[in-house]
């Protein structure tokens, strides 16, 4: 069962290098056409989202049109 046993968790560890080695050559190629990933920046929540007031004014207006 041993040798059983060992022979598994080696086909195991090539199969975790072998998914790592491809996880890292498709972000490589990824970041190669589309560029690195950019950090995440602060959003300005004044220019995120309009205002429930206006919100409401917009939906006002629309329902009279």
């Amino acid at each position: 069962m041993s040798k059983d046993n060992k022979v598994q968790q080696e086909q195991i560890q090539q199969l975790n290098e072998s998914a790592e080695f491809q996880n890292n050559a498709l972000r490589e190629f990824i970041e190669e056409k589309t560029g690195s990933p950019k950090p995440e920046e602060s959003v300005h929540e004044g220019t995120t989202r309009l205002s429930d007031d206006q919100n409401r004014l917009i939906t006002q207006r629309n329902m009279r049109k």
